[in-house]
């Protein structure tokens, strides 16, 4: 599987998880599909690490969507303009991003990045960023993946059930409890990756970036507008 493909695969699963939310919240089906977005987009941010040609455009842009994205997100998930209860999935996206960079830089002294990634990951808690800790410790699973795959896979899996725990013990409802499980499906696509891009251009670049805002704005206008059948709403 190409980079173009799990790409794509990941922002079918999010907007499926998207819709669910919005519009089908006591469907869980939408829910299941959509756990599978968050560990892809995980992946990618690595991969889009390695083959980077400029790492600061690529934080500066991923900054800029994380912020452009923030209003979308609230009015979606919280229907306001500015909510404080949780940061948008980029943020966390970004952090991992940042860990990556770090586990890089410190690849000889395994202490002090031990240190900076507790640090980003008590950052992205600290910050009610989506997922919180999970992208930090996931981004760098899949950095290990280019190195050793089996231990990067396991080192995911074995975050995501650690994750899932943490719910469970917070006192989250036991039915999302195991629709959270459904993230570990993501990880036999992420184990046919083939190393190849895929399909690529300048605009599909864009495109992919903006989906992420403009899917959120559109359910939200489906949402105000009724477009769904009454039946289906809350």
């Amino acid at each position: 599987m190409s980079s173009f493909f799990l790409r794509m695969t990941a922002l079918m699963c999010m907007v499926v998880d998207h819709a669910g939310l919005a519009l089908f919240p006591n469907v869980g089906l939408f829910r299941c599909v959509g756990r599978a977005a968050f560990p892809l987009y995980c992946f990618l941010i690595v991969q889009g690490y390695l083959h980077t040609r400029d790492l600061r455009a690529y934080l500066r842009r991923l900054l800029l969507l994380a912020i452009i994205s923030e209003i979308p997100s609230d009015l979606l998930l919280f229907g306001a303009l500015v909510s404080t209860v949780e940061q948008n999935a980029v943020f966390s996206l970004l952090l991992g991003l940042l860990a990556v960079l770090a586990a890089d830089t410190l690849r000889r002294r395994r202490a002090l990045l031990i240190i900076c990634a507790a640090l980003l990951a008590l950052c992205a808690m600290l910050a009610r960023v989506s997922y919180g800790w999970l992208g930090v410790a996931l981004c760098l699973s899949f950095y290990a993946y280019g190195r050793r795959p089996a231990a990067g896979l396991l080192a995911a899996g074995g975050s995501m059930l650690l994750y899932t725990l943490s719910l469970l013990l917070s006192g989250v409802a036991m039915s999302w409890v195991l629709v959270s499980l459904c993230a570990l499906c993501a990880l036999p696509l992420i184990a046919l990756y083939n190393g190849r891009r895929g399909l690529r251009s300048p605009l599909l670049c864009v495109l992919f970036y903006l989906a992420y805002p403009l899917h959120l704005l559109a359910l939200c206008a489906v949402r105000a507008m009724r477009i769904i059948p009454p039946g289906f709403l809350p």
